[in-house]
């Protein structure tokens, strides 16, 4: 079913270039040239500034290296990607590499867990602010009443998750469940973790370790938002601050909900094109913009993917030359 959507998204991408003409869109990317290279440390940085907020919720009970955790939030975010793992596998694959290095299974559990908690709240407030900036874009009025009700709306989706994890134990649940797909990534199950629930709550209560989290990934949404429009100027496209905000913060909403389409093949693309026609935005110069995002995806992705497999091979080589002595 995930390689279905994943033609689909692909299918959908070759429409839009023959749609909006092949050549303008590569004139823009033309136009950056190997200015594009920019992208990559551009993202390094984010994601090394970033990922100090995954260490805060980490370091309560154990201290990890920091180049460690840079490594495993590309790892999680290559494999949630360009694997078809539905967004899930990325976690699946830092909890057990955590555990690897000694962390306990629910302290590496917990952490996501709670990081996704996060991020879904960061997520739906800031997709709420920017679609208020969208609408006068667009020339439509901001409905008030409805903005204020979206924004009522969030704080029970948000609390609600929440609490169901506290009344029923959906991360015990998830731990049950969810680890055994790492069968289909490659990987081997992952041990249960008792008493996950209680270290979930532990970390909610310690509200500054939350704040600290939540501002590390409002820096690395800065950080989308910066890609944007260092893109943007590379390919001479004129975009204001209020746009570039709409972009990433829309575009970022688009790849959660499209979560079955591997990496948001042709999502992201469709969802550049839309939000151009919105903003007054050249769709082809959008799509270009959607374009060179790819790219960089493409270029620190599969380098990422690479060198956990051979992390992999490495742990695996390492088990049998351990295993071989035992044996004889």
């Amino acid at each position: 079913m995930l390689g279905i959507m994943a033609a689909g998204g692909i299918a959908l991408t070759a429409w839009l270039l023959e749609r909006l003409g092949f050549a303008p869109v590569m004139a823009f990317l033309a136009r950056a040239g190997v200015g594009l290279l920019w992208l990559i440390p551009l993202r390094v940085v984010v994601v090394a500034t970033e990922v100090r907020g995954w260490g805060a919720l980490l370091g309560i009970r154990r201290r990890i290296p920091w180049l460690l955790l840079v490594w495993l939030a590309m790892v999680r975010d290559a494999v949630n990607t360009f694997l078809p793992v539905a967004r899930v596998g990325g976690e699946l694959v830092a909890i057990r590499l955590l555990r690897l290095r000694g962390v306990n299974t629910s302290t590496a559990s917990a952490s996501v867990i709670v990081e996704t908690s996060v991020t879904l709240a960061l997520q739906i407030v800031i997709t709420l602010c920017g679609i208020a900036l969208m609408l006068p874009l667009a020339g439509i009025q901001t409905p008030l009443p409805e903005l204020l009700a979206g924004v009522g709306a969030a704080v029970v989706v948000v609390a609600g998750f929440v609490a169901v994890q506290v009344r029923i134990g959906l991360a015990e649940f998830a731990d049950r469940t969810l680890g055994r797909a790492l069968r289909a990534i490659g990987g081997r199950d992952l041990p249960l973790a008792p008493g996950l629930d209680r270290r979930v709550m532990s970390l909610y209560r310690h509200r500054a370790v939350l704040a600290r989290c939540a501002f590390w990934q409002l820096v690395g949404f800065a950080g989308g938002a910066a890609e944007i429009a260092l893109l943007a100027a590379l390919m001479h496209i004129p975009l204001t601050l209020a746009q570039v905000f709409v972009f990433e913060a829309l575009i970022q909403a688009v790849h959660s909900v499209a979560f079955v389409v591997p990496g948001a093949l042709g999502v992201q693309e469709g969802g550049f094109v839309g939000l151009a026609v919105l903003l007054g935005v050249a769709p082809d110069a959008a799509l270009s913009l959607a374009l060179g995002r790819r790219l960089r995806q493409l270029a620190i992705g599969f380098p990422v993917l690479l060198s956990w497999q051979w992390h992999e091979w490495r742990l695996r080589r390492l088990s049998s030359a351990h295993a071989a002595p035992t044996s004889g």
